[in-house]
This record gives structure tokens, sequence and C-alpha cells, in this order.
């Protein structure tokens, strides 16, 4: 077929049937703008194939099989957003929700901690939250080893017993220290 003969079937086509094809894909996906950009990318599928489908008597068929892919394919990927932007919104709702509870958490165990005799507080503080080892801490303070994995006992012992804190795993969580 002849570029200029190609040229007018494709503008018959075009003219006759982008009213019919749109109000196809707007039937499936119920939005006028992508319902238009669906028979746009039809059409240029089309043109971009015009050679191999030119044989074809059913232009119009192969139009709507193209408009109805598409249309498939639009939404498809409008559920898969849809889908991801739920999941996301409700990842962030439960990491604010965790995270305040982390703070509030945080600070029953930090009042906590200031209420321990000053050398347990500075003991505590020096392996759980500079991350000294036992020894490093007995070296820091001019005490023994042993010493200071009493003061850790006792330390560890009050914040297990405090009514405040009640969730086990904050202990769980400073305990790890007590074996360095």
């Amino acid at each position: 077929m002849r570029e200029a003969e190609k040229n007018l079937v494709f503008e018959d086509l075009f003219k006759q049937h982008f009213r019919q094809l749109y109000v196809h894909a707007y039937g499936w996906v119920h939005d006028e703008e992508w319902a238009k950009d669906i028979v746009h990318d039809a059409f240029c599928r089309l043109w971009e194939n015009f050679d191999r489908y030119a044989d074809q008597p059913q232009l119009l068929s192969l139009l709507y099989t193209f408009v109805r892919s598409l249309s498939i394919d639009h939404l498809r990927h409008d559920q898969a957003r849809e889908n991801y932007l739920r999941t996301r919104e409700e990842t962030d709702e439960d990491s604010r929700e965790d995270y305040a509870s982390y703070e509030e958490l945080m600070s029953r165990v930090m009042a906590a901690i200031r209420r321990f005799p000053p050398q347990t507080r500075r003991i505590f503080i020096a392996c759980v939250l500079r991350h000294k080892t036992y020894k490093e801490a007995a070296e820091e303070f001019g005490i023994s080893p042993l010493t200071v994995k009493t003061l850790m006992a006792r330390a560890l012992k009050t914040l297990r017993t405090q009514r405040e804190i009640l969730l086990p795993w904050v202990v769980l969580l400073f305990a790890w220290h007590y074996v360095l």
C-alpha cells in the first residue's frame, strides 16, 4: 500500500470511528481523559504497525481489540497503584503509632534511669547508652568489673519492677548489654 493510500485509510478510520471507540474505552475506565488517551494509543499502535495489519479487512475490530487491551492494562495499573498507596498509607500510620509508643516508653525508661543511685546511673549509661563493656566501664570509673556487673544487675532488676515500664521487651533491649 502506498503512503498516500495508507494516510487516507487511516484518516477515514480515525474520523469515522474515534467517537465509538472513545465510548467503548469510557465504558471500561469511566474517565473521559483516560478514554481519549486509550483511543489515541490504540490508533498509534495501529499506525506503527499499519503495514502488518493493512491486509486485514476488519481494522475496526482490531482497533476495538487494542482499546480493550489498553483499557484493561490501565485498570490493572490503576489498581496496583491504589494498592501500593493504601499499603503505604497503612504502613505510615503504623509507623507513626509505633514511634509515638516508642517515644513514650523511652521517656518512662529514661525517667526510671534518672531515679537510679548516682553510681548505678553512671554505670548503666556507660554500658547501655555508650556501649562500653563491663571491663571498659570498670576502668573508666576505677572499680572492679564484678562491681559493674552487680550494679548492672540491680539496674536491670529495678527496670523490670517499675510499674510505668509495662513492656518487657524494653528490658530485653537493654539486657543484651548485660552479657558484654
